[in-house]
C-alpha cells in the first residue's frame, strides 16, 4: 500500500491528486490518501481510500495523531509526503516498519521564511538555519526527492548526496483544446492561486484604475483563497477606493478540473508577482495553464519565468505603471499566433507527460 499525506493543500490538488496520485494507480498500486482541509470533496475509487479530517474539527496535532493511529495499525509500504511538518510521523514509520519515504518539495521553505518572516533580519537567519538543520536531520531517513521547482534547494539535497528528481507542475494534455479567440471574452483578464501580497494583486488592482482610462470594459476575475482575512479587507477597502467594484470579481477556490473553461474564456492570464526571495525560486504552475489554456500572458519579469521558451509579456516587478501599460498594449495587440506558440510548447515539452516515467520509475525502484 502507498501513503499519500498532505496537510495544507486541498484534496483535488492539481499535484498531488490529478496528476502523482493518478500515475501511482495507472501502475496498479493501492493508495490510501490522507488530507486536512475544510473543502468536502469525494475522490474515493476502487483504487484509493480518500480519508479527510476537516480544519474546521481538528487542530493539525490532532490530524498527526490520527493519521499515525491508523498508519501504525496499517503499515504502508511507501509514504509520500507533501510537507515537512509530516517529517516526524514519516520518520516513525521508518523506524518501526522500515516504510520507504518520498519527500515531495513543492516549496523553497528557507525562502518563504525569508519572505513572510517579520522577525530582524538576524533572528530570520537563525530561523533559516535552524530550519535548514530539521531538514537535514529528517533527510537521513528519506529514500527519493521530488521537487516541483528547479530553484528548490532548500537544505542542500544535493550536497547531500541526493539527486532530486525534477516534477514541474507541467499540465495534463487532455485539458489543451482548440483556441477560437473570438469566443474569449473581450478585455478579460484572469488570476487564479493564492491571493496575497507578494504576488502582487495590489499592484494588479492599482494598475487597472490606470488601465480603465483606456480600456473602459476592462474586467478582471480573481480565482482563489486569501491568505489572510486581514489582506481580504484590505483588497476589498482598495477596489472600493479606486471606484473598481464593475470591474474586478473576487471568487473562490473552485475544483481543478472546473478552472480550465474560465481560463480559455479570457483573453489574458496574469502573473503579477513582486520581487522577492520567494518569487524568485518557485515556478508559478499558473504559467503552463494559461498556455495550455490559450491565454496570453503577462508576467513580471522573474526568473522562474523567464526561463521558459514561451511567448510573454514582461513587466517590472512591483511597478504599477509598467503593469497598465503591459495590459493595455496586450489588448490593443492581440497575436494569435504567440498564443498557438505557447499551447504547442505545452503539447511538445512543458506537459506532464513527459513526468509521468520519473514517478513510475522511482515506484518500481522503492516499491520492492
Amino acid at each position: 500500500m502507498v501513503v499519500v499525506i498532505s496537510c495544507s493543500h486541498f484534496s483535488d490538488d492539481e499535484r498531488i491528486y490529478h496528476k502523482e496520485i493518478k500515475t501511482i494507480i495507472e501502475e496498479g498500486y493501492f493508495v490510501k490518501y490522507f488530507t486536512f482541509t475544510k473543502s468536502i470533496i469525494d475522490i474515493n475509487d476502487k483504487n484509493i481510500i480518500h480519508i479527510n479530517y476537516s480544519k474546521s474539527e481538528y487542530s493539525l496535532r490532532d490530524y498527526l495523531n490520527l493519521v499515525e493511529d491508523d498508519l501504525m495499525n496499517d503499515p504502508p509500504k511507501v509514504i509520500h509526503i507533501h510537507e515537512p511538518e509530516l517529517s516526524p510521523l514519516a520518520i516513525k514509520l521508518k523506524k518501526r516498519f522500515n516504510t520507504k519515504i518520498i519527500y515531495d518539495v513543492h516549496e523553497d521553505y528557507p525562502s518563504m521564511i525569508d519572505t513572510f518572516s517579520r522577525l530582524s533580519n538576524s533572528l530570520r537567519n537563525i530561523k533559516i538555519r535552524y530550519w535548514k538543520l530539521k531538514e537535514r536531520h529528517f533527510l537521513k531517513y528519506v529514500d527519493e526527492i521530488f521537487i516541483a521547482s528547479p530553484g528548490v534547494a532548500n537544505s542542500g539535497f544535493v550536497e547531500q548526496g541526493f539527486n532530486p528528481i525534477l516534477l514541474e507542475n507541467y499540465p495534463l494534455k487532455k485539458y489543451i483544446k482548440k483556441i477560437n479567440i473570438n469566443s474569449k471574452k473581450k478585455n478579460s483578464l484572469i488570476y487564479h492561486g493564492n491571493i496575497a501580497p507578494e504576488r502582487g494583486i495590489s499592484e494588479l488592482i492599482k494598475s487597472l484604475s490606470i488601465v480603465t482610462k483606456e480600456v473602459p470594459d476592462i474586467f478582471l476575475s480573481i480565482y482563489g483563497g486569501f491568505r489572510t482575512r486581514s489582506y481580504r479587507k484590505e483588497l476589498f477597502k482598495l477596489v472600493s477606493s479606486l471606484n473598481l467594484d464593475n470591474h474586478i470579481a473576487f471568487k473562490r477556490h473552485i475544483e481543478h478540473e472546473d478552472i480550465w473553461a474560465h481560463l480559455r474564456e479570457n483573453l489574458i492570464g496574469i502573473i503579477p508577482f513582486n520581487d522577492n526571495p520567494l518569487t524568485r525560486v518557485n515556478t508559478p504552475t499558473k504559467l503552463f495553464e494559461y498556455m495550455a489554456a490559450g491565454c496570453h500572458i503577462i508576467s513580471s519579469s522573474l526568473p522562474p519565468v523567464t526561463r521558459y521558451d514561451a511567448r510573454i509579456k514582461f513587466f517590472s516587478p512591483g511597478d504599477v505603471s509598467s503593469l497598465a501599460s503591459s495590459i493595455v498594449s496586450t489588448f490593443n495587440n492581440i497575436v494569435e499566433d504567440d498564443i498557438l506558440y505557447n499551447q504547442e510548447k505545452i503539447k511538445s515539452t512543458y506537459n506532464w507527460e513527459k513526468n509521468k516515467n520519473k514517478i513510475k520509475e522511482t515506484y518500481s525502484k522503492i516499491y520492492k
